[in-house]
């Protein structure tokens, strides 16, 4: 698939949950994040995205019960988790 003149890698999709005769509650896992990018594949797909949340950024799962504009520190485990992902020491 393209978007905006780009190759994308794939997507890994799943239904997690009817909710309507034309809604799904979808689970879509990508390895890039490009501008829109879930809303475009979409798109080109036929379906209409009613609402997003991103339940992880790399291998740092993200607490759904912090609200919006909240954080909280990273353990040590989560920060050299993320340094080995991007390679830093």
């Amino acid at each position: 698939m393209e978007i905006d003149g780009y190759r994308i890698r794939p997507a890994a999709v799943s239904v997690q949950e009817r909710q309507g005769e034309n809604t799904f509650l979808l689970h879509i896992t990508i390895h890039e994040g490009r501008n829109r990018q879930i809303r475009k594949m979409c798109a080109q797909c036929g379906l209409r995205v009613l609402r997003l949340c991103r339940i992880s950024v790399g291998s740092l799962r993200l607490d759904p019960a912090l609200r919006p504009g909240r954080w909280r520190e990273l353990t040590q485990a989560e920060l050299a988790a993320l340094k080995k992902q991007v390679q830093l020491r």
